[in-house]
């Protein structure tokens, strides 16, 4: 096991890339740290040598816009997704080994720093969404849950205001058991951006904002029409966020005990094998976003059935390999086949499909906002 402590990269290892950012050393802070590691480590001569060939792989990708049910959607071809999009970490009901952690055994060359009072090491993730994704990991091996960590969630955020930062619970779409979040550069993935538009009154397709809670300065909008289900908190009230996503968290817990008897999904609360433990907490994922400017939050909820489509357990031509968590949840239908990225881009109604059988169903939506509006 890797002593993460030790792969962390200090200011003085940095300070060539401030220069090249233009950072003055007074204004050094942990998001220009972050910015400063991203530069470094895509540095083909000093960087992380697995991160600078992924980052030409990357390049040769697909990519293309579509509309489905005219909500626009991007599809993307990344072989550089193979690890993640394959792992089967919360998957196999059978499999009771340990898997083995790639977040306790990191590559040659993989560095990061410290943040959060040297709770987590922001690493650059080498499976490439989008240039400057990361992996913030707990330096301490401890279960993906997201009970008691949504408030340091909150602070790295705050710390790292250029940036979107990500969760993806266990049956989710998480490909590590190791605590982790995920962040990227803050308003470039599709479903933000339609977020953000949406937020300012803008049209995205038949997509509307229902707003559910309004109370001393937080908000609470139901996403309608939208291709997959989602919730939106905005508030200038850090303890208020706190506040209302522990009580969305319980109250999605009530309704993810209508997960059962579902083909290829895991009944809600069985055990999780890679965790030993019960699963306890719903499934989910989760976009966190501060904007320092207006001293704001942004927080998107995407809760969820599982992570898989019933595509990914055909066989042969019939199978597509998908894993549906927070990057897909924000429009980013990511392959590693180009046969599979021509079936998703020649058949829109497939995509509406892919994103129903992931969703919890309307039904627990209903519920789901009832019971918020009734506890709020």
């Amino acid at each position: 096991m890797v002593d993460l402590l030790k792969r962390q990269l200090t200011d003085s290892d940095l300070a060539e890339y401030f220069l090249q950012l233009d950072v003055k050393p007074e204004k050094v802070d942990d998001n220009y740290r972050t910015e400063a590691l991203i530069l470094q480590q895509t540095d083909p001569e000093k960087g992380y040598p697995r991160l600078v060939k992924n980052m030409q792989t990357y390049g040769q990708g697909l990519s293309v816009e579509i509309p489905v049910n005219s909500i626009p959607i991007r599809i993307m071809m990344n072989k550089t997704r193979v690890q993640s999009l394959t792992s089967s970490t919360f998957e196999k009901a059978t499999k009771t080994e340990a898997p083995k952690c790639f977040l306790c055994s990191l590559d040659k060359g993989q560095r990061g720093i410290l943040t959060n009072d040297q709770q987590y090491l922001i690493l650059t993730n080498p499976g490439i969404t989008l240039p400057g994704d990361l992996t913030i990991a707990a330096v301490k091996h401890d279960y993906q849950m997201i009970t008691n960590r949504f408030e340091d969630m909150i602070r790295v955020a705050r710390s790292l205001y250029h940036f979107s930062i990500y969760f993806n619970g266990a049956l989710a779409g998480a490909s590590s058991p190791h605590f982790h979040f995920q962040a990227g550069y803050k308003d470039k993935l599709i479903g933000e951006i339609q977020i953000q538009k949406l937020l300012g009154g803008q049209a995205v397709g038949p997509a509307r904002l229902r707003r559910i809670i309004k109370r001393a300065g937080t908000e609470v909008f139901n996403v309608e029409n939208f291709l997959r289900p989602a919730h939106i908190i905005v508030t200038k009230d850090a303890e208020a966020l706190l506040v209302y996503f522990q009580r969305y968290l319980t109250i999605l817990k009530q309704v993810n005990q209508d997960i059962k008897g579902i083909a290829n999904v895991p009944d809600f609360g069985d055990l999780i094998p890679s965790l030993k433990i019960i699963e306890s907490e719903p499934r989910l994922n989760i976009m966190l976003k501060y904007y320092p400017d207006y001293d704001g939050f942004i927080l998107a909820l995407f809760p969820k059935i599982y992570n898989r489509p019933q595509c990914y357990f055909q066989k042969g031509d019939n199978q597509i390999l998908l894993g549906l968590a927070i990057k897909e949840a924000l429009g980013n239908l990511i392959t590693v086949r180009e046969s599979d990225f021509n079936k998703l881009t020649a058949d829109p109604e497939f995509i509406t499909r892919i994103y129903t059988d992931t969703s919890i169903t309307p039904e627990m939506v209903e519920k789901l906002n009832n019971l918020l509006k009734k506890y709020s």
